[in-house]
């Protein structure tokens, strides 16, 4: 098989990974296709919800006893451990199948190298990086969350184009067209929490639940309070529609830590800092035990600014309105102290698209200290 049939396969496992992007989490989405002897594709899959059966198995199940002696394509090394379900290595070891192309080597450590091993001991041929630029990009959360032990933090915000998120009155709901707000509902669909401040939360009275018909989980709801201010009203203590989480600090009373919990909302206690708000990277690491690979950061200015000003942030996704709402308006980001061209915060382009007269533009984030 030539590489540019072999790459074509490749790209096709990762884009039927992406399908089951809001699907499998906290498991990577996967893809996989398996080409018989003859070059023809004979089975494919996708990772389906955690404790279903992971691409390989779908594949091998379409593929039947053609998978003998046929070659596997897979976007993630396959696991060789037993969690929910068994080893996908040993099923391909049973397959007979005659050898595997893994993208991109799994950074957990239950896995790393050692399903390669598993295999190549097998008697079964191994290679590894076909598409691994690809498979990297469609999996970034995923990676990012085994090797940093926290969630990929995606930033989302609407504003004007010159960078206001609201008038000065507050008067401007919706800045961004209903595609572009329809759009955003997917990067809800892609992450496994939702977070905001507790003055977003009294002001706007949101839902923040996915509103597709096509979604199939609904992440968590997360509020940041460090005094215990919310009320216990509005759709974010419908817990019908999604799970809520609030976190606070030990600053909250415990009358107030009981009234949450009383309408079903769950409560982490984290660490004040010295300004008495919530200790931001602790936040993380809660998520991160509850196995949030991407969180999706969609609260007002002051709480993006303080993810940029930890570092915390990993991509932003702007969607930028055919409006001016002036220096009164209230601005996307606070406390950035930048005097010279050469200390502008560095950003890397990824994408960009026009969604009925908004403009969505894509960047990642570098690290860098530029806050007051």
């Amino acid at each position: 098989m030539n590489d540019s049939f072999e790459k074509q396969i490749m790209l096709k496992a990762i884009k039927l990974g992406e399908t089951s992007r809001g699907l499998s989490p906290p498991n990577p989405w996967v893809g996989c296709v398996i080409v018989s002897k003859e070059g023809r594709v004979i089975g494919e899959g996708a990772t389906q919800k955690i404790g279903g059966p992971h691409a390989e198995i779908e594949a091998l199940r379409q593929a039947g006893e053609l998978a003998q002696g046929g070659i596997v394509y897979v976007t993630l090394e396959p696991c060789c451990h037993y969690g929910r379900t068994p080893p996908c290595v040993d099923a391909l070891i049973k397959s007979k199948v005659s050898k595997v192309v893994i993208a991109l080597l799994d950074p957990d450590p239950r896995v790393h190298a050692k399903g390669v091993k598993k295999l190549q001991d097998a008697g079964i041929k191994v290679e590894v990086g076909l598409g691994k630029d690809e498979a990297e990009k469609s999996l970034r959360p995923y990676l990012f969350q085994r090797c940093n032990h926290r969630p990929f933090v995606l930033a989302k915000c609407a504003c004007s184009l010159d960078g206001r998120i609201a008038a000065a009155d507050k008067s401007s709901k919706w800045i961004s067209s209903e595609a572009a707000r329809l759009d955003a509902q997917s990067l809800r669909a892609e992450s496994q929490a939702i977070l905001i401040g507790s003055g977003t939360a009294r002001e706007d009275l949101p839902k923040l639940n996915v509103r597709l018909p096509s979604a199939s989980n609904q992440p968590l709801r997360v509020i940041l309070d460090s005094r215990g201010q919310l009320p216990v009203i509005g759709p974010l203590f419908d817990c019908s529609l999604a799970k809520t989480l609030i976190i606070t600090t030990p600053q909250t009373s415990l009358t107030k830590i009981n009234e949450w919990k009383n309408v079903g909302a769950s409560v982490e206690v984290v660490a004040a800092t010295n300004e008495g708000k919530v200790n931001l990277l602790e936040v993380t690491q809660v998520l991160n035990r509850k196995g949030v690979l991407q969180v999706l950061c969609e609260g007002g200015s002051t709480l993006l600014s303080a993810f940029l000003r930890e570092q915390l942030i990993n991509y932003l996704v702007a969607y930028v309105s055919p409006c001016l709402l002036g220096e009164k308006g209230i601005p996307f980001l606070q406390g950035m102290d930048i005097a010279n061209i050469k200390d502008a915060y560095p950003l890397q382009f990824e994408h960009c698209q026009v969604l009925d007269g908004t403009v969505r533009i894509d960047y990642s984030i570098k690290s860098k200290k530029l806050f007051k």
